[in-house]
């Protein structure tokens, strides 16, 4: 196996391979607050090694080893054909393993003899010495060996973590799948009693934190994280099904938390809702729903985070969020049509003067922001929930004077409840009310 950098356990039979680390965690998050859709796939969601069925063919030789090797066997063919030719009968031992001369010319044969070449690898033997079908055997062994060590040279985005295979299947179905299953990883485990699993993408500090809980070394995982980093161990976590390990640390990290659940529509939003569902937190998933919804403009995707079905939408089907978003937003459409309705029948209204007053103002008004000729339809594309209320809310209202019932020759403005679009959208909810976690848990 290739050498580590870095070791959880020493004597660890697993050698996890990450390669492309550090590779940009929830992009899509970006793509959602420019109105972009969102792939349906990111880093986070990484698919495990091919499984094969179990069969004898397993253990012999893979054919795909001497593929690499296969321009090599032509050139000492043409070698042999010559030295045929020139009447050589048999190679000497010390031409077998020494690198092959470059052809030479017919009419000289005495330069046919074998001169050694500095800079030139290591070949196989000519095809005039028969080899058993053991040796070939083992030496493809030893060859598929010496590939298997052969790896890209170490950089920045290549890892190589020392981890035990116990602890692997202890704490984690995926890994246990992996090790124990019908994969090629198993397979080789259970012959070699080692094995190398690679893994694509993970945040290195995030994936050392997990298996580092895994493996029971909490005294080495970070007491202070990030709201990102926090983000990154739980989508981990949740990948290789491992909330348990991680869980005795959520506390402390939280508490350390400095950022808090935003206001605005913002990538650290996103992330406190995905943190929020994965550690079970009621009053933070509560809080960040709602804005969420509140202030979301179109469909509310997964961001390329595994959030459940049963919150947002999936192969077509809203979550309740999204159910949430468009059922507050219509109601809220609705009920401005009801008011109008209500002031042209003139059940709301004080006088045929107030009545006319008013309608004409809210016909205006919902005229000016494309509501009253036609109503938008579901899911509501290009329209929050919070823009619109705060655009009721800044109707203007009309004002006007009528005849003093005291005083019959003074007039005075005109006030009553309905003559104010303040008094008749006084009941508007501030923002869609965000998600019940424990709820959820009975869906």
């Amino acid at each position: 196996m290739n050498q580590p950098t870095h070791i959880i356990d020493s004597d660890g039979e697993v050698i996890i391979i990450l390669r492309n680390a550090n590779s940009p965690f929830a992009p899509g998050i970006a793509d959602t607050m420019t109105g972009m859709a969102l792939p349906e796939s990111g880093h986070c969601v990484q698919s495990p090694a091919e499984v094969i069925e179990p069969s004898p063919e397993v253990f012999e030789p893979q054919p795909e080893v001497f593929e690499a090797p296969q321009p090599r066997p032509r050139r000492l063919k043409t070698k042999y054909k010559k030295k045929k030719k020139s009447g050589t009968i048999q190679t000497p031992p010390e031409a077998a393993s020494a690198p092959s001369p470059e052809p030479t010319p017919m009419e000289d044969p005495a330069a046919e003899e074998p001169v050694p070449e500095p800079a030139a690898s290591p070949e196989p033997a000519p095809m005039e010495n028969p080899v058993p079908e053991q040796h070939v055997a083992e030496q493809s062994v030893i060859e598929d060996h010496a590939v298997e060590e052969i790896c890209e040279p170490l950089d920045e985005s290549c890892f190589y973590i020392q981890v035990s295979a116990k602890h692997l299947i202890f704490a984690t179905p995926v890994f246990k799948r992996i090790l124990t299953g019908g994969w090629k990883e198993s397979i080789t485990y259970l012959r070699k009693g080692s094995v190398e699993i690679t893994a694509e993408g993970w945040d290195i500090e995030a994936l050392l934190c997990v298996l580092h809980a895994i493996h029971g070394k909490y005294y080495d995982v970070p007491r202070k994280l990030t709201l990102e980093m926090l983000a990154k161990v739980a989508a981990i976590a949740d990948y290789y099904e491992c909330r348990e390990s991680v869980y005795p640390m959520a506390e402390t990290w939280l508490n350390s938390l400095e950022e808090r659940v935003p206001r605005t529509y913002s990538r650290d939003l996103i992330l406190w809702l995905w943190v929020s569902w994965f550690f079970q937190l009621p009053s933070q998933f509560k809080e960040s729903t709602s804005v969420v919804m509140s202030c979301s403009e179109n469909v509310i995707s997964g961001w390329v985070l595994p959030i459940s079905d049963k919150v947002i939408v999936s192969n077509g089907i809203s979550g309740l969020m999204n159910e949430s978003r468009e059922k507050a937003i219509n109601s809220l459409v609705l009920f401005l049509h009801e008011t109008l309705e209500a002031l042209l029948s003139r059940t709301r209204g004080c006088s045929f003067e107030c009545s006319s007053m008013m309608y004409g103002a809210l016909a205006m008004h919902m005229e000016s922001i494309h509501l009253l000729s036609s109503k938008p339809a579901v899911p509501f594309p290009n329209l929050k929930y919070n823009d619109l209320r705060q655009k009721v809310l800044s109707f203007k209202s009309p004002q006007w004077c009528g005849w003093s019932r005291v005083f019959s020759n003074f007039t005075e403005t005109h006030r009553c409840y309905d003559s104010s679009f303040k008094s008749l959208f006084a009941n508007l909810s501030d923002c869609i009310e965000g998600l019940d976690l424990d709820s959820l848990d009975s869906l």
